[in-house]
């Protein structure tokens, strides 16, 4: 334990052991797996069902797409969507020829 001796107008540089842990990161820790727990169990699930978004699920369902995959190389729509994509950013529109 360390003893220090300060003035009221200085500011102590040496604190008691442990005097100066709080439950902030805890707190933050526990806040952010709640918030992620939420968005896996009841946002996710709400917004695969709104109208805009159903399409989509659909579409993946149907054509067994892992969607969680990281790079598609074997699924066709992806493939043209990636060379689609390369073109785009090679040749943007209304850029001078």
């Amino acid at each position: 334990m360390a003893i220090s001796i300060c003035n009221p107008s200085d500011v102590c540089d040496v604190k008691a052991a442990g005097a100066g842990r709080s439950l902030k990161p805890v707190s933050q820790l526990v806040a952010c797996i709640l918030i992620i727990l939420f968005f896996m169990f009841y946002a996710g699930p709400k917004i695969g069902q709104l109208s805009w978004f159903k399409p989509m699920a659909d579409f993946i369902e149907e054509r067994d797409i892992k969607a969680n995959m990281y790079f598609y190389t074997e699924v066709e729509e992806f493939s043209e969507a990636s060379i689609n994509l390369e073109n785009t950013m090679a040749y943007p529109p209304g850029a001078a020829r």
